[in-house]
């Protein structure tokens, strides 16, 4: 009988640490799906309708819009102390210089493989992690 009130006194500590671990997972996938959005956008410079879009999307996994991630500022100065998101952007757009995508079509990079390249890589996911400590609760 104690055994069953044990574990019914047990579980909502549990189902919160779920949701808990819920929640960082999908900040973390918003945060990459930030990064995907600036990464293939960087490359191209003249507008079009596919640039608006990606910027919207962009826009919806920012701060402003989906994030799940903080802005730090100065309280006095409003001065950003850190963005997770421009430090994301930093990254995906200096990896997507150092990653390879040559086609034997084309001699320009291809864009697209080479931020899905980014995307996927562990090391991404390493740095996705460590903006852990900016998740919004």
């Amino acid at each position: 009988m104690y055994r069953r009130i044990i574990a019914l006194l047990c579980l909502p500590g549990s189902l919160h640490a779920f949701a808990g671990e819920e929640h960082t997972e999908q900040a973390r996938q918003n945060l990459k799906n930030y990064g995907l959005s600036h990464c293939i956008l960087a490359p191209f410079k003249e507008q079009s309708a596919l640039e608006k879009d990606i910027k919207l999307s962009a826009g919806a996994y920012s701060f402003m819009g989906k994030g799940l991630h903080t802005v730090v500022q100065n309280e006095d100065t409003l001065e950003v102390v850190h963005d997770p998101y421009k430090e994301t952007e930093n990254y995906v757009l200096a990896a997507y210089d150092q990653t390879p995508s040559a086609s034997q079509h084309s001699n320009r990079k291809v864009v697209f493989y080479a931020c899905l390249q980014v995307y996927n890589s562990q090391a991404f996911d390493s740095f996705i992690k460590t903006q852990d400590a900016y998740i919004s609760e």
